[in-house]
């Protein structure tokens, strides 16, 4: 499943269409009012549109079964990092992360095959066959990485607060490598990560009182 969409309107219109949703009916999964979405597809479309409020994002991601922080991301709470991936290539990672060993594997050997630079062929080899490290012949600071260990460590602590990075341990496996083992600097960069993801609560004061909810 791929997505085109470079606009939030667009985007959540695209996600709309392939869940089979009406403005009525995601406006009831997300528990806001219809007036609310039909404003979300107009953001990045039509500039009258109003920007809409963190909370609203976040239960309209619930509701559509996406990382909500590709909706912050779109609608320009979070600046994307020079190197980060699209909203497309994050959804894609979060499908692969969810496929049983067997498929992620077989996933590999499409990629393998059409690989085009021998250098990510061979990392992709090592990645499938190989017997050394996880993160052997990778670029562990490589953000799909980074997001994906920040995303592992917050489900295995239960993290709710920023304050939770505190609870990390050294033993704690990480991409199948320990946490112990991992450069200061990709720890800063995991940390930092997890802290913003967990920084996102709803802030009243950030929109108009009509289109609070």
């Amino acid at each position: 499943m791929t997505y085109s969409s470079s606009t939030l309107g667009a985007f959540v219109a695209e996600l709309m269409r392939k869940r089979k949703h009406n403005n009525v009916s995601l406006a009831e999964a997300a528990r806001v009012s219809e007036g609310v979405i039909r404003n979300l597809l107009k953001v990045g479309i039509d500039p009258k549109a109003k920007d809409p409020d963190p909370r609203t994002l976040r239960r309209v991601a619930d509701a559509l079964d996406i990382d909500a922080l590709m909706l912050f991301r779109l609608a320009g709470y979070i600046q994307p990092a020079p190197d980060a991936n699209s909203v497309r290539a994050e959804y894609l990672a979060d499908v692969f992360d969810s496929l049983a060993p067997e498929k992620q594997d077989a996933v590999m050997g499409v990629l393998e095959a059409m690989a085009d630079q021998g250098q990510v062929k061979a990392v992709i080899q090592e990645m499938r066959h190989g017997s050394q490290p996880a993160l052997a012949g990778m670029d562990i600071n490589f953000p799909a990485l980074i997001r994906e260990a920040a995303n592992q460590l917050i489900a295995h602590y239960a993290m709710t607060a920023p304050a939770d990075v505190s609870r990390i341990g050294p033993g704690i496996e990480v991409l199948r490598t320990q946490w112990k083992d991992l450069p200061e600097g990709t720890q800063m960069r995991i940390m930092a990560l997890i802290r913003r993801k967990l920084s996102l609560d709803y802030d009243p004061t950030m929109v108009e009182t009509e289109w609070r909810d």
